[in-house]
């Protein structure tokens, strides 16, 4: 539990911004002066402006500074399972002495606002408050509740941010954990590759080291994230098949289709090179005659769909695809962390007898994503 749901202490800090808290409680604020007015308006009663509507901006304008002190109380006595009822009674004591701090100062500010456009006498602002008292008693049952509202919104959110940051770091470890895979996994076919050439055709041998550093070049240098655009996607795809075809030369057989409209869609970084490295280790290299491999995207209203297929043994009589292939494994388990139900990854037979992987995800373009 320590690594956690406790673990939102340090990470929840401010879980709104001040713009976004300031358009909430001046949402508030207006929605309760609006129902004092209608209020008054559906009773018969003339507009009381001072009290119907000045008095409810400024009740809600102390909500919206003592809701920051709430938020402070949330982070320094944590409600969490196992916390005990340590923090429980803290929380009761501060709302039972907020609320009415919170009423008081309501009175106070609205009036010495009083006083000053000249409404209200100097003299008279004691006497004035002190007939207040009676509100401000039943006022702060009210604000009491009020207290437990805000904490508990606060919690829901800051529980909401921790929930999408462990989502991220656990995307963002299985994307480590796929660049070791591949980085160990493919250097040594890569160099081993290398080895023979270079006894053979030291030209041939070079040229696959400069591939091969251009592909890690670009596999190493992206930004930590989840998300890159296809055409980044597909040019890490192209080095590591431009790699591969100087091991297995015309058994290996490549093609994408890919509109060039859609190569500016976001997709999540390496989700093609473990589908076709797959691939290629089912249907191409344990066959004399090699195999083809067609890549492919297309959009379907707000959804992106890639295929990966092959004409190799096909589905299911590759029941390996799906128990022992670590690629497509992490891929979907990668798919399922970054988007949750609103993806779908289906292994199925292809038009020419072999394995087809289709991935439907949410479309996104690069450039209406923003840096």
């Amino acid at each position: 539990m320590e690594g956690g749901l406790a673990g939102a202490r340090p990470t929840a800090g401010r879980v709104l911004s001040l713009p976004q808290a300031a358009a909430i409680w001046s949402g508030i604020a207006i929605v309760f002066a609006a129902q004092a007015v209608t209020s008054s308006i559906t009773q018969g009663r003339p507009i009381a402006w001072q009290w119907d509507v000045v008095h409810e901006l400024i009740y809600w304008a102390w909500w919206a500074v003592a809701s920051a002190f709430v938020a402070r109380q949330a982070r320094r006595h944590w409600i969490e399972p196992g916390s005990g009822i340590g923090p429980w009674l803290v929380h009761l004591g501060t709302g039972i002495l907020t609320a009415p701090v919170q009423v008081s100062l309501t009175y106070l500010t609205h009036g010495v606002g009083l006083v000053a456009v000249g409404f209200l006498s100097t003299d008279m602002l004691g006497p004035w408050l002190q007939a207040r008292g009676r509100s401000v008693l039943l006022l702060s049952f009210t604000g009491f509740l009020y207290y437990w509202v805000i904490l508990g919104v606060y919690y829901a959110l800051a529980y909401r941010r921790l929930y999408l940051l462990q989502r991220a770091e656990t995307a963002e470890a299985s994307l480590a954990a796929l660049r070791t895979q591949l980085q160990p996994h493919f250097l040594f076919n890569t160099l081993n590759s290398v080895g023979v050439l270079a006894r053979e055709n030291p030209a041939a041998a070079e040229g696959v080291l400069a591939k091969l550093s251009e592909l890690l070049r670009r596999v190493l240098r992206q930004e930590p994230g989840h998300e890159i655009p296809l055409r980044e996607e597909l040019a890490i795809l192209e080095g590591y098949v431009a790699i591969q075809r100087v091991r297995f030369e015309e058994r290996l057989r490549v093609t994408l289709e890919v509109p060039v409209e859609l190569r500016r869609a976001l997709v999540p970084e390496l989700v093609l090179q473990p589908l076709v490295e797959n691939a290629i280790r089912y249907a191409v290299e344990t066959r004399v005659e090699g195999g083809r491999i067609d890549v492919s995207a297309r959009r379907e209203g707000e959804r992106l769909v890639l295929e990966v297929q092959d004409d190799g043994p096909g589905w299911p009589n590759q029941s390996h695809h799906e128990n022992g292939a670590i690629g497509v494994a992490n891929t979907r388990a990668r798919l399922a962390r970054l988007y949750g139900s609103a993806h779908e990854f289906q292994l199925g037979s292809s038009s020419t007898g072999g394995l087809l992987v289709t991935m439907s995800l949410p479309y996104r373009d690069a450039r209406e994503a923003g840096p």
